[in-house]
Formats: C-alpha cells, structure tokens, sequence
C-alpha cells in the first residue's frame, strides 16, 4: 500500500498536476481521501480475512501436510498421547491417551490452591463421555490438607463432575496459535491466566491481531505527506523511501513483539506500540502537508 502511494502520488507531484488541483481549489487532504478511504477499508478486509481465510486454512494445509505429503494415517476416531492441559478454575490435566470419541485413559486431575500447591488429584484409569458428562471408572481421589497429608479414597466408578470439559474443548487446544480463531486463543488465555500459566507470547499475538489491520492505515498516511513533498529522485526514489518505511515499521514490531513476549513491557503496549508511534508520526506530518 505504500508503494501504491508512492507510485501514484508521487507521479502527480513529479507531472505537477498536484499543483493544478490546488490552484482549482482543491486542498490536499482531500485529494488524500480516497487513499486513507482504502486504508480504512484494508482494516475491517484484514480483520474478516484473518478469521475466516488465513486462521481456517492454515489448519487445513496443517491436515493436508500430515495426510498427503507426510502419508500419516487417518481415521474417524482421532487418538492423542501424553496431552497437557489447563482446564476451568485452574485445574491441570496430564492425559497419556485421548480420543476423539470421548475416551481418555490413563489420566490426572489435579486441583491447585491459591499458592499452586496439589488441594485434589484424580487418577483415573478410563472414562467416557456420555450424556454430556465423564464418567470414570478405577478412579483414586487424593485430597491434601495444609500439612500435606493425604487422604486416599477408591471408587470403582464415579461421574466426574470435576471435569467441566468437553472432548471439543480438549480438541481446540491442540492447535498452535496461528490456527487457533480469535474467540478460541481467548478463552486459551483466560484459563491458562487462572492457572497461573505464562502466556505472554499468546497475549501479545492476540492483540497483534487487531493491532496488525491498523498496518495499512498507518503506512497510508506516512507516504501520502512525503509522497507531495518529494520535489527531486522521481518514482523510484519514493519506491525505495516506500521500502525503509515498511522495513523499519516491521523492524519496531518485530522489537516490540520480542519485549512483550519476554516481560519487558506489557503485552497490550507491545502490540500496540509500533502504531501509536508511527502512526503518531504520521497524523503530524498529514496535519501540516499544507504548510
């Protein structure tokens, strides 16, 4: 989109046909409304393509790698081992084989206090999904007290209403996070916050997310004033100006992105930072293109 602007832009003040419009009275800002009217638009084109194109099929290309190219074996009943999971209220699962039929085998339970130490734990050896509930059988529940003595109970079949997830919520949480939708990557976050888990990096691409469609405004309203006040070089000179631009844009994200994933600033601050500075830039340079 910088390009375009340059290119476009650039020509009209090279041509000096910029200076024809002015003379018939037309100011600049709005000979910059249909660009920044494209940059509004490539905001809610991301937002809607992100969701349902990139997110969706990257996904299915993982699916396509694994069955056609990797010749991995399918069937209607899907089967994963050694899975780790943070459920509702903080509660930690350590499951050795899962089903996609609702079955889970071999698995732990455990229900952690305010300070992360084991209050519960359930050791199950099956249970199966039906009328929307678990229901376990050779099932062990170990409840720890403050002194951590533990007191044991067996039951050779028990409903486990502990366990609040489905086998659909075991299975969203098994995709990486560029296949994971948005509402998805958000309760994600919420439960592994509850759990006390670091998510940073998962906290700093879901406000990417929202952060990344403003990418095409902001680079919009940098070239637009620089693009008329380019009097020598020509074309390829704001094509190459175009280029820094958007190589140091990505640079600040890229730097941003790393000190939010690390702690240093905020996740928030971190997907928001780049825009607020270049975009701060930007709207300065556009107030003031006619003086």
């Amino acid at each position: 989109m910088v390009l375009a602007v340059f290119m476009v832009y650039g020509q009209l003040t090279r041509n000096r046909e910029l200076h024809a419009l002015e003379s018939a009275g037309v100011s600049l800002l709005r000979l910059f409304a249909p660009a920044i009217g494209l940059g509004l638009a490539s905001m809610v084109i991301y937002l809607a393509a992100n969701e349902l194109i990139t997110i969706p099929f990257n996904a299915r290309l993982t699916d396509l790698r694994r069955q056609k190219i990797e010749r991995r074996q399918t069937s209607d009943v899907q089967k994963r081992q050694n899975l780790y999971f943070v459920g509702e209220e903080g509660r930690v699962f350590y499951i050795r084989e899962l089903s996609s039929d609702g079955v889970m085998k071999n698995f732990e339970v455990s229900e952690l206090g305010a300070d992360r130490s084991v209050k519960r734990r359930f050791d199950v050896a099956e249970a199966v999904w039906r009328d929307r509930a678990w229901y376990g059988r050779d099932v062990d529940v170990r409840t720890f007290d403050a002194l951590g003595d533990e007191m044991l109970e067996h039951h050779d079949s028990l409903r486990l209403d502990v366990i609040r997830e489905t086998p659909a919520d075991f299975a969203s949480n098994s995709r990486p996070v560029e296949e994971t939708s948005t509402r998805a990557l958000r309760s994600f976050i919420t439960r592994m916050k509850h759990a006390g888990e670091n998510v940073a990096r998962e906290e700093v691409e879901y406000y990417y997310r929202f952060s990344y469609s403003l990418i095409g405004l902001v680079v919009v309203l940098l070239g637009l004033p620089l693009s008329v006040r380019l009097r020598r070089g020509g074309v390829m000179f704001g094509l190459g100006l175009g280029l820094l631009l958007s190589f140091m844009y990505w640079g600040a994200i890229q730097t941003s992105r790393a000190f939010g994933t690390s702690h240093v600033i905020s996740t928030a601050l971190a997907a928001w930072l780049p825009n607020i500075v270049f975009g701060t830039f930007a709207l300065i340079l556009v107030l003031n293109v006619d003086r």
